[in-house]
C-alpha cells in the first residue's frame, strides 16, 4: 500500500454564502430568495465532488462585499480558529470579497487554519495558476463594484441635474436637489 492509498480525503467543510441586500434574500418563492438556494446547491455539488461534508453552513444575507466586516464571515473566521475544518466553499469569489486586500487576508487567516478556499464554479488552488486565477477573479469583483458604485452616482447626479430625487432619498425636499445639482454643476451655469 502506497501513502497515497493509505491517505484519508478530508472530512469536513463549511461554506460561505451572501447576497448584497435584505431584498435579495427575501425575493420570490422562499424565506431565503432564489440566490441563496443556488448558491447553497453549486456549493454542496462541490462538497459532493470533494467528497466532504458540508459541517456548517455561514450566510450573509443584506451585506456588501465590500467590506469584511460582515456578521457570518467574522463568525466563520472565528469559528475556523476553535474548530478547524479542511474546506471553505464559497460559490465564486465575488460572494466571498469585493476588495482585492480583505480577499488576501481572509484568505491566509483561513489557510493559517489548515482550510483550503475553493470555489464552486472559478479554479482556484494552491497551485501557481490557482493562485494566478484567485489572484484575477478578486480583481474582477473589486472592479465590477467600484465601477457599478461609479455608474449609480453619475446617473444619481445626472437625475439630481435633471430635477429628480436622489434614490437614497425619496422625501428629499427640492432645495436639497437644488444644492446637489448646484453643487455638481460648473460655475458657467
Amino acid at each position: 500500500m502506497t501513502t497515497e492509498d493509505s491517505h484519508q480525503p478530508p472530512q469536513r467543510a463549511v461554506g460561505y454564502l451572501r447576497v448584497s441586500t435584505v431584498r435579495q434574500a427575501k425575493r420570490d418563492l422562499g424565506p431565503d430568495g432564489l440566490s441563496i438556494p443556488a448558491q447553497q446547491d453549486i456549493c454542496s455539488r462541490k462538497a459532493r465532488e470533494l467528497g466532504v461534508t458540508v459541517a456548517d453552513w455561514y450566510i450573509d444575507k443584506g451585506e456588501s462585499a465590500r467590506t469584511a466586516d460582515r456578521t457570518e464571515l467574522q463568525r466563520m473566521l472565528t469559528r475556523l480558529r476553535d474548530n478547524p475544518v479542511d474546506y471553505v466553499i464559497i460559490p465564486k469569489v465575488d460572494r466571498f470579497a469585493r476588495n482585492r486586500v480583505d480577499d488576501a487576508l481572509m484568505a491566509l487567516e483561513i489557510r493559517k487554519t489548515g482550510a483550503a478556499l475553493v470555489s464552486a464554479t472559478e479554479n482556484i488552488d494552491e497551485t501557481p495558476s490557482g493562485q494566478l486565477m484567485h489572484g484575477i477573479m478578486a480583481s474582477i469583483a473589486e472592479f465590477y463594484s467600484r465601477n457599478l458604485a461609479a455608474e449609480v452616482l453619475k446617473g444619481t447626479v445626472q437625475k439630481a441635474k435633471a430635477g429628480g430625487t436622489p434614490p437614497w432619498s425619496r422625501s428629499a425636499t427640492s432645495t436639497y436637489t437644488r444644492h446637489l445639482t448646484a453643487a455638481m454643476s460648473p460655475p458657467w451655469w
